[in-house]
């Protein structure tokens, strides 16, 4: 792809909303966050958006890729529809 059609195409605001993310250990948490990382690289602006875990509240960053944004993931004092 020539850089100019790679400077015309649209960068999208993306959330991902799940109950399952890290610090859980699985296939959905790293699905997430493996997606979140292509997209990133890809200039996508990405989000996380999942509930609270003991010890991880607010607004945390995980790195991704050197070069790239960091992963911005919200832990949301809400109740989860699947617990462990």
């Amino acid at each position: 792809m020539s850089s100019m059609s790679q400077s015309k195409r649209c960068r999208y605001r993306i959330a991902m909303v799940c109950d399952f993310f890290h610090p859980r250990l699985g296939g959905v948490e790293n699905h997430i966050f493996s997606i979140s990382q292509h997209l990133i690289c890809q200039g996508h602006s990405v989000i996380v958006i999942t509930h609270a875990y003991d010890g991880y509240s607010g607004v945390h960053f995980f790195e991704t890729s050197p070069g790239n944004q960091p992963l911005k993931v919200y832990y949301c004092p809400i109740v989860p529809m699947v617990d462990q």
